[in-house]
């Protein structure tokens, strides 16, 4: 099946990342894969993608980050994806990989020298010393159904050079693309704990009398991209 280039994120994405954030948080935590949830293998067309190899188009490519102080107050923007794909064998997602320029990192509820101050802060050694670490990667291991029957991917998310694993929730949409052609919508969000990745600058789990300025270890990742 052709293939081109989504967040699983992913987003996502994906993903990643600190700061502060203006938004609201809407999921659940989701941390490292939780061994105590059953998982059941999918029957074949359970995930409603037909078998084979797809890629993100270039429709919207990039994860949706939140992030907050303690506050309450935070910021949010997007980190750009340049490659994804995976694919599908016996109805399930057996492997594949999204790839994330993290030059492109910026805020979006700020502008000028403001937003211009924030996103430089948030590409240097602070937090994701983007000199160093150019690029992330949301490795995708395999797709599966918890118990309640929801579908959940399980990932190694590599951020500034560390690798975690996460467990992520999405969901599958057939979608119109072109004039007579059809993709499939993968969408879903789950927070990253950031100080994983070594990203501690400001977090209250490190540093003592940070006051109201602490800024949460947890990140809200949203993806939603097109595969075909």
């Amino acid at each position: 099946m052709k293939i081109t280039n989504l967040i699983l994120a992913l987003s996502v994405l994906v993903i990643s990342s600190c700061t502060n954030e203006t938004g609201g948080e809407t999921s659940n935590k989701s941390s490292t894969p939780n061994t105590e949830k059953a998982e059941v293998k999918f029957a074949t067309g359970d995930l409603g993608i037909p078998d084979g190899n797809y890629s993100l188009t270039k429709e919207s490519p990039s994860l949706i980050w939140t992030a907050k102080k303690i506050t309450g107050d935070g910021h949010s923007g997007i980190i750009p994806a340049t490659l994804g794909k995976f694919k599908v064998e016996n109805g399930a997602i057996s492997r594949g990989v999204v790839s994330f320029n993290m030059r492109g990192f910026e805020v979006t509820n700020l502008e000028g020298k403001s937003k211009e101050d924030f996103d430089n802060h948030m590409k240097s050694a602070d937090f994701f010393n983007v000199e160093k670490f150019p690029t992330a990667r949301l490795i995708i291991n395999e797709s599966s159904k918890d118990a309640n029957g929801g579908l959940q991917i399980s990932t190694t998310l590599e951020l500034n050079g560390v690798e975690v694993d996460y467990l992520i929730p999405f969901a599958v949409e057939e979608v119109k693309t072109g004039e007579i052609g059809k993709g499939y919508k993968i969408s879903g969000e789950f927070f990253i704990d950031r100080t994983k990745h070594k990203i501690t600058y400001g977090s209250g789990s490190f540093f003592k009398n940070l006051g109201d300025k602490v800024i949460k270890d947890d990140v809200l990742i949203f993806f939603e991209f097109i595969a075909i």
